[in-house]
């Protein structure tokens, strides 16, 4: 059987006693007095020399595996092995919209080119950052032919990407005197989604042959693929990696000159820019012009190096994924390590969708940081699926993103406590057990796949405060719906909703409803939806005014043992709380564990958290 060695026995001191205990146990030394003598000293250094070896072999070992390795330099290592190289620092990325008015022009041409690399400025927080574009732009003259130039991207798009950064170059020389020679680019900014990569013949070459990373290849790769890979160094530089020349891929011979050109990025600082300002003119046959700047989406997605609980988690994904998109876990693994800014993602089978199976398919749902915009969003998707579902995904698969959907939980705890052990007023202590439900749901749901757990909540209050010695938390679920609405007769228009909750719903009551609804207006009253209560209590929903009134028998129905609410030809006049949408209110059969499935998110309803102390123990003394 295997010795296991705890941990307090590499410490200093027990390490001393064992040297000294061995040394009494000697014959030379049975009476010796080791607390006064030279020999205490040389205990010292035996034990500090046996400390510094265990600790310096703890470190070690634990660097050797991914789990455990706390430098950078190990986790970059480690994820090698598979085949993992960890996000760079990402440049923030905005979308604008640029026009160039030559009105005033005597001669106006047909088309307009935005040369790449055309820069803009701007100031956050009182630092200036700088955006540039990425391709050249061509605006077309318009229909009316009075000069106006609206700059678009290749897809006919208005909104044009500009990134931040300082766009650098790097050259080396490939010397015949080394065997390996090393390419290392110092720079710990480099984006490295905008590095590219050419390999010239001589200095008389003006073309030059570009290089790939794997990712960017298409198909397989042989001894003649013009390959590069980028690795992170100690010091959070990059190195060049080529081939061989035999099975990994293409080697540049000697004298030819490498040329790698990167975008230096600020990362995360430059998220939220907002106001960009052209940094030149442009020149129209010899005349210069000022662009007009109009933000379309402030900065986002720029981000700092992978973490390393990020390398821990992602790496082993990506090893899973091997480069292609066939399972659900190898879409969250490529998306997740290719774009930043994204807080939570899920992908499933389509023959697992609800309320319809999409066979054939992969559905993918992400959720994006709080700051990035909508505009942003699209683009990134565009991305997505360009760059990613379209190559990567196997022909027979079909690839589909979805929005997230929300389910919200309305939270209620009556408490217990001793007004004895705490200072705060009633009304104090109620506002801060409501700021702890909020800490407890930011801190363990809102993203993918994080299931509600009341007993964990209940927990969670009973420690916010020293006072409180019990708790009783119940709660609802809450779903929310757009109504159907006609721009041009400017009303709701009648139209069928179904909405499905994450658990069962519970049976109907007969004091009680078990699904109710927000108020709004319904032929000239102010009305709800619940279901049917009393003595024939019943599933189906009914429309009812503020007086408990019945004004519609049948709107739809709920089926308790699916979580599926059904309402059928609903045409509210307007919804009294001034949202956009209604909110649907269901009590869960069991409210112990809620349960989010394939895109569905739960998040807190902030307007709808209670917490009331009971007063009729606020003076007692609890044993």
């Amino acid at each position: 059987m295997a010795t296991v060695i705890a941990s307090n026995q590499l410490d200093f001191e027990f390490i001393k006693g064992r040297i000294i205990d061995f040394m009494k146990a000697q014959t030379e030394f049975e009476d010796y007095d080791f607390e006064a003598s030279g020999l205490s000293a040389i205990a010292d250094v035996l034990a500090f020399n046996t400390h510094q070896n265990a600790l310096l072999g703890n470190f070690a070992i634990n660097e050797s595996f991914l789990q455990t390795a706390q430098l950078r330099s190990s986790l970059v290592n480690l994820a090698l092995n598979f085949a993992y190289i960890p996000r760079s620092k990402t440049a923030a990325l905005a979308q604008v919209n640029l026009t160039l008015n030559l009105t005033t022009a005597a001669t106006k041409p047909e088309t307009i080119t935005l040369p790449a690399g055309t820069e803009f400025t701007s100031v956050l927080d009182d630092v200036t950052y700088t955006f540039r574009t990425d391709v050249e732009y061509t605006a077309r003259i318009d229909s009316a032919g009075l000069g106006i130039y609206t700059f678009v991207d290749e897809n006919s798009n208005l909104a044009v990407p500009i990134r931040e950064g300082v766009e650098k170059t790097k050259t080396f020389l490939v010397e015949t005197a080394q065997e390996r020679q090393i390419y290392v680019i110092p720079d710990d900014s480099l984006d490295l989604s905008t590095l590219r990569v050419r390999v010239f013949q001589d200095g008389a070459d003006t073309e030059g042959t570009a290089y790939l990373t794997i990712g960017q290849l298409t198909g397989g790769f042989t001894a003649e693929s013009r390959l590069y890979l980028p690795l992170e160094t100690y010091n959070g530089y990059y190195e060049l990696n080529f081939g061989d020349g035999t099975l990994t891929g293409d080697a540049p011979d000697p004298g030819n000159i490498i040329r790698a050109k990167y975008i230096s990025s600020n990362g995360s600082a430059a998220n939220g820019a907002e106001v960009f300002t052209p940094s030149s003119t442009v020149s129209v046959d010899g005349t210069s012009y000022n662009l007009t700047v109009t933000t379309v989406s402030k900065a986002a997605f720029g981000a700092e190096k992978e973490s390393a609980e990020s390398i821990r988690q992602n790496a082993p994904l990506n090893y899973l994924a091997q480069g292609r998109l066939v399972t659900p876990l190898d879409y969250v693994a490529v998306i997740s390590n290719a774009i930043p800014g994204i807080k939570s993602i899920n992908a499933w089978g389509g023959e697992d969708n609800v309320p319809e199976p999409k066979f054939g398919k992969v559905l993918i749902s992400i959720i994006y940081e709080d700051d990035v915009p909508a505009a942003t969003k699209t683009a990134v998707e565009q991305r997505i699926q360009n760059e990613f579902l379209d190559q990567l995904s196997i022909t027979s698969i079909g690839s589909e993103i979805v929005q997230p959907e929300f389910t919200y939980l309305n939270v209620a705890t009556q408490l217990k406590y001793n007004a004895g052990q705490t200072a705060l007023s009633r009304r104090a202590l109620e506002t801060k057990i409501q700021n702890a439900i909020s800490t407890y749901f930011q801190n363990n749901l809102g993203k993918f796949n994080q299931i509600f757990r009341k007993s964990k909540l209940s927990s969670f209050i009973d420690a916010s405060d020293a006072s409180i010695f019990s708790s009783n938390v119940s709660v609802n679920m809450e779903s929310r719906f757009t109504p159907a609405y006609d721009a041009v007769s400017v009303k709701f228009i009648k139209a069928d909703y179904t909405l499905q909750f994450l658990n069962t719903i519970a049976a109907p009551d007969d004091e009680n409803a078990i699904v109710t609804s927000d108020q709004f207006v319904f032929n000239g009253k102010i009305c709800s939806i619940r279901n049917k209560i009393g003595s024939s209590a019943s599933t189906k929903l009914q429309i009812i005014d503020a007086d408990g009134n019945l004004i519609v028998s049948d709107i739809g129905n709920y089926e308790p043992s699916t979580g599926k609410v059904t309402l059928t030809g609903f045409e509210p006049t307007s919804i009294s709380s001034g949202e956009t949408f209604l909110k649907i209110i269901a009590t869960p059969a069991d409210d112990s564990n809620i349960k989010p499935l394939r895109n569905n998110i739960i998040n807190l309803n902030q307007n709808s958290v209670s917490a009331l102390p009971d007063t009729n123990v606020a003076n007692s003394t609890v044993v």
